[in-house]
């Protein structure tokens, strides 16, 4: 017993001694880039990728074995376009393992980390291998950490820690195992380019650190960098922290205790802070959301045009949610105290919005909750608010029903207050996926002081129905304007690039009524006391002061024309707008491939007819042909510029285009035509016969030296009738020139002289009128004209359009006038010296005043080359 007990110690000793043996020889003459071949076939054979290790794994021993491998490149599928890129990896490797062919990595530490990410057109990752696994497979080298594979029979490595491996391989293949603890990643970047949707950016300087990295099961990851966009432009610092767990197999992935700051330019956002924590998880299988704790909250600014004027300043956002869960697959949604609140100021007016879900559960089985209530709040030169509620939840996650949703706005602009009120039972059917307001009713209420103390109010009824599997939507609204029924109809397929139509018919339609104009509030007189109390230096200063710097012309803006295909179609008995009134109008208009077409219009107007086309594209060029007959345009002037300018019957054709990318610039690229036949009307704001019996009477004294000034103001209470009048006008480049003016009175005729100018840029004119009297008509009382008759007389209008004036051009009216002038001996008047005023030295220093004899002398002599 004792020398077999000697044999087996002695046996056992010379086993330990060789074992120390075979280890010492082992990692002496252990040479890792013998793996090198091995990993790079298996990396090409299974994923179909290029692996390349530039540089030599080079092994170290104390105090652990460590291995370091250098300038390693992974290509894309297929291809030699380079995926991803290390400059140096460190890996520290427990002993034990490798003596089973496991390669066990206690820690990796990697410098110079590069990604290039890419989604093709068709929206697919050039990483989407990698995660599906070739021919639905898993990898068949686990390069990331080992898992523990839910179905996958996965050994164990001598430290108990679990192996990946390929389902596909058996024991005798795997030649291989690798299983990871943790890893740091410094200096890292990972480029962005989705050809799907247009984006490009980058993550740089990320600094990656992580415990130990175990497939479906939780480990801690602490992230740092710096995220730069090129489309959409994105300048911002992230970082954060979390308990990821990964299961790419089941395509399941989690974030337990998430905290993440951002702060900079996110595309318009200027973020000053955001921060989103909470726990979340997500199935990229069933679609399955679920969120704890869930906490949102931003401050910042979206920017505008420019960095002075943002287009929201002061934004503040926060989203509350304990419990958020939503799963298609089970018709599941479940929502406990979500809050959602913004806030924010505009260049115009400040904003405010609130949303509330208190308790939802809806499932298969039964759909139960409190009311959903949210509100918009819009202040500054108007004052708007939108509220709704949903109450009444019932039936089930496949037939939903809403016992009421009720939606209540005000709008409120200077003495102008519209009310709106709307309500309606909403039921949604989830297999048809359809969405229908079975019953909507409500009122619309307007109140002005144009429309005195009662206002406007009309109610409304109708339905809504949309399709979601058809991309279809309808809806019929009627409605009581004034005691006349009005009907609205919407129809729209496709939600992506929607085709509309839409169909009104209405009895009237008031727009004055519904859209009454708000009046400007007058200018409060400055104070007396302000007045004369306040310094002269001030007082000069002040129109400087106080003059407002012109506005900005409005952009147009009528891109949005490119995406829209809409037809529509109006028929209503009368319409008034704009204090227009027009009677069975009818329009039918197209909106297709960048540009709107009223390819009809047709009404009838004041006594008369109106059709006409009108065109616009989303180039900004727009296109108005009109064409009225019988029209009597008195009350058509008035009604469209305010101003009783001109009356009589006849006809008026348009064809005009222009351009502009601005309001403003739209006058300054018109051109095209406008030609004009009246009848039995009058010319507003002169009198011509009145103008040329002062030219008579003037000629009549002018020995006396009594000669009255002809220039006046343009007067709308003076006029000059005629039974006819024929004006042919061309535009260029928002200058119209008169290239026929017809006007035929019982006395005179009034043809186009020179300039004949209306300039749209300016706003002024210039037009000579040559008026030519035919007719004395001294036998039938009317004045006397016998010194003019056959003598043509230009009268000139000119000067803004506000502050017109018109006066006689002395200096064209020669012949014979001036010569019967001289004759009656008029030079010899025009020679004599006025007499000395009377008073002494005080009269001597008065101002002389001007002597219109001479000066019309001087004019004659000219005329006449004397």
């Amino acid at each position: 017993m004792k020398v077999w007990f000697k044999r087996i110690v002695v046996g056992a000793v010379a086993v330990f001694i060789l074992a120390l043996l075979g280890l010492a020889i082992f990692l002496l003459t252990f040479d890792p880039n013998a793996y090198k071949s091995k990993v790079q076939e298996l990396v090409s054979e299974r994923y179909q990728r290029t692996l390349v290790i530039n540089g030599d794994i080079s092994l170290s021993l104390f105090p652990r074995i460590g291995l370091t491998v250098q300038d390693v490149s992974v290509s894309d599928r297929n291809s030699t376009t380079v995926f991803a890129s290390v400059q140096q990896a460190r890996v520290a490797v427990a002993i034990w393992p490798l003596l089973s062919n496991n390669l066990v990595v206690d820690h990796i530490t990697v410098e110079g980390f590069r990604a290039w990410v890419t989604r093709s057109p068709q929206g697919i990752f050039n990483f989407q291998d990698l995660i599906d696994g070739v021919d639905n497979a898993a990898p068949a080298l686990a390069v990331v950490p080992a898992v523990a594979t839910v179905g996958v029979s996965t050994p164990s490595a001598t430290d108990g820690r679990k192996v990946a491996l390929d389902p596909r391989l058996t024991p005798e293949s795997a030649q291989l195992q690798i299983d990871i603890a943790g890893l740091d990643l410094k200096d890292g970047e990972v480029h962005f380019n989705d050809a799907q949707k247009g984006y490009m950016g980058r993550l740089s300087g990320v600094q990656l650190s992580t415990g130990r990295v175990t497939f479906d099961q939780p480990f801690d990851v602490t992230l740092r960098g710096k995220l730069v966009g090129d489309n959409p432009v994105a300048d911002a610092n992230i970082q954060g922290q979390a308990l990821l767990r990964l299961d790419p197999l089941k395509k399941q992935y989690s974030a337990q205790k998430l905290n993440v700051q951002v702060t900079g330019l996110l595309a318009k956002l200027q973020a000053q802070s955001i921060t989103l924590q909470g726990n979340v998880a997500y199935s990229a299988v069933n679609k399955h959301f679920d969120a704890t704790g869930l906490s949102v909250a931003l401050q910042g600014k979206v920017q505008g045009m420019t960095p002075e004027q943002p287009a929201v300043d002061g934004l503040q956002v926060s989203l509350t949610a304990p419990q958020l869960r939503v799963d298609p697959s089970r018709s599941l949604l479940q929502v406990q105290r979500l809050a959602v609140r913004a806030s924010g100021k505009m260049p115009a007016e400040s904003f405010e919005v609130a949303f509330d879900a208190p308790d939802l559960s809806v499932s298969p089985e039964a759909a139960t909750g409190e009311t959903v209530a949210g509100t918009l709040k819009l202040s500054g030169e108007s004052v708007a608010g939108l509220a709704f509620e949903m109450s009444g939840l019932g039936g089930n996650s496949q037939d939903l029903n809403l016992k009421e949703l009720k939606v209540d706005g005000t709008v409120k602009k200077a003495d102008r207050l519209i009310r709106v009120n709307l309500s309606s039972p909403v039921r949604w059917r989830a297999a048809e996926q359809l969405l229908g307001l079975t019953a909507i009713k409500g009122d619309v209420k307007i109140n002005a002081e144009a429309l005195g103390a009662a206002g406007f109010e009309f109610p409304l009824i109708g339905s809504l129905q949309a399709n979601l599997q058809k991309q279809e939507i309808n809806s019929d609204l009627n409605a009581v304007l004034n005691g006349n029924p009005l009907s609205f109809s919407t129809r729209v397929a496709g939600f992506d690039a929607p085709s509309v139509r839409l169909n009104l018919q209405a009895d009237e339609l008031d727009f004055d009524k519904l859209f009454p104009v708000v009046q400007a509030a007058p200018k409060a007189a400055p104070d007396a006391a302000e007045t004369t109390e306040k310094p002269a230096s001030d007082t000069a200063a002040s129109p400087a002061a106080d003059a407002a710097a012109p506005a900005a012309s409005p952009k147009l803006d009528l891109s949005v024309l490119d995406a829209i295909d809409l037809v529509a179609n109006a028929k209503v008995g009368k319409l008034v707008g704009r204090g227009i009134e027009a009677d069975n109008v009818v329009l039918d208009a197209k909106a297709q491939k960048g540009r709107l077409d009223i390819s009809q219009m047709s009404a009838n107007l004041y006594g008369g007819t109106a059709t006409g086309k009108f065109s616009v594209t989303s180039k900004n060029v727009f296109g108005a042909q009109l064409n009225l007959a019988g029209v009597s345009v008195g009350p058509l002037v008035a009604a469209a510029t305010g101003q009783d300018r001109l009356t009589g019957t006849g006809t008026l054709k348009l064809n005009l285009t222009t351009r502009g990318d601005t309001v403003d610039d739209l006058p300054a690229g018109l051109g095209g035509s406008v030609q004009l036949a009246l009848r039995d009307g009058a010319v507003k704001g002169f009198n011509v016969q009145q103008t040329l019996v002062q030219i008579s009477e003037a000629l009549s004294r002018i020995s006396s030296g009594q000669i009255p000034d002809l220039g006046a103001q343009y007067d709308l209470s003076r006029e000059t009738q005629f039974t006819s009048l024929e004006a042919n006008l061309n535009f260029d480049k928002g200058v119209g020139t008169l290239r026929k003016l017809a006007v035929e009175a019982p006395l005179l005729r009034v043809s186009q002289g020179s300039p004949a100018t209306i300039n749209l840029v300016t706003k002024t004119l210039d037009v000579v009128s040559n008026v030519r009297v035919v007719n004395t008509a001294r036998g039938q009382g009317g004045p006397d004209l016998s010194q003019l008759q056959g003598v043509t007389v230009p009268v000139r209008v000119h000067g803004p359009f506000t502050d017109m004036k018109y006066a006689v051009e002395w200096k064209e009216i020669g012949g014979r006038v001036a010569k019967q002038l001289l004759e009656r001996g008029l030079m010899n008047l025009l020679d004599k010296k006025a007499p000395a005023p009377s008073g002494g030295a005080a009269a001597s220093s008065a101002p002389k005043p001007a002597d219109t004899v001479k000066d019309l002398g001087n004019t004659l002599k000219g005329l006449l080359g004397r």
